[in-house]
């Protein structure tokens, strides 16, 4: 049973540069909940990610599951305190057990709503430090999945566990002079049981990223993506051997081609899991395109 990550959107790559760069006050390349918004904006991004996990013992229960998702996220900031996201994904699964026998599912993922409230850096024309508080919903809204035959598909080929996953978090962010920032985020999600009898554990993530520009148009991001996560259950049986930390560092480049676009491509590597598994996860790709509306 592959335990489906809940990170929340307002992760999402996006920019600062927003045309009216004296409103944003700073011009770093920075991601939503790392830069202070102004008034009445709106951001539309697409998100690609690209991903494969492997799980049991070979020519016993190994299984492989792939994934191709693609995040549709818009956000509204009403006023420079305030930012409204809602995020829906566009996932292709599939997933391969030991008998070579395949599941595969596609179609929309389980939609995220996101509420971020800037509580310091709000005043000011360029502030140093921003402290943001941000607390979201994951709805069940991904529909079940058959095969041909009417059956159900396996719990890890379904779009999404069919529960409500609500979370809350804190995101800190600095800038040094014009080239340098720095970004760390806690966050913590407790799902509720959901559909397939599946109650996925609670988790707790820590990302800090530092990020050099050394042009208005050009950023490199290095950091790391840590993440813990407790037992679920499934069908009422203890699955843990899925719980535990993954640590992963990150790379991201970041290009803006134009003060309303912006481009990321980055890679995150599994370096440590203290997971019982057997489970390996192989890096996970990711490119994103923003627009300032």
């Amino acid at each position: 049973m592959v335990r489906v990550a809940v990170v929340t959107s307002m992760l999402f790559a996006s920019v600062a540069l927003a045309c009216p760069t004296c409103t944003c006050a700073n011009p770093a390349l920075t991601t939503i909940g790392a830069d202070r918004p102004f008034d009445n904006r709106i951001r539309l991004s697409s998100t690609f990610r690209a991903w494969e996990q492997r799980e049991g013992t070979q020519q016993y229960d190994a299984s492989v599951l792939r994934e191709l998702r693609m995040d549709l996220t818009g956000t509204w900031s009403p006023t420079a305190r305030w930012t409204f996201l809602v995020n829906l994904p566009l996932q292709l699964r599939e997933r391969t057990d030991v008998s070579l026998a395949r599941e595969r599912g596609f179609g929309t993922g389980e939609i995220d709503l996101s509420t971020r409230v800037l509580l310091v850096g709000v005043e000011g024309f360029r502030p140093r430090h921003l402290i943001s508080a941000v607390a979201g919903v994951r709805l069940p809204t991904a529909p079940t999945l058959h095969d041909a035959s009417g059956a159900v598909l396996n719990v890890d080929a379904q779009l999404g566990p069919g529960s409500f996953v609500p979370s809350v978090g804190m995101f800190w962010s600095a800038f040094i002079g014009d080239q340098w920032s720095t970004f760390v985020s806690l966050l913590g999600d407790v799902p509720i049981e959901g559909r397939y009898g599946l109650r996925i554990g609670p988790g707790l993530q820590a990302l800090g990223a530092g990020q050099f520009q050394p042009w208005k148009w050009l950023g490199f991001r290095a950091g790391v993506d840590a993440r813990y996560e407790f037992p679920s259950y499934l069908r009422g049986v203890e699955q843990t051997h899925l719980s535990g930390l993954l640590l992963q560092p990150l790379v991201d480049v970041i290009v803006s081609p134009h003060n309303r676009v912006l481009i990321v491509g980055g890679v995150r590597v599994p370096v440590l899991s203290t997971r019982p598994g057997p489970v390996t996860n192989s890096p996970t790709v990711l490119l994103s395109v923003v627009v300032d509306v």
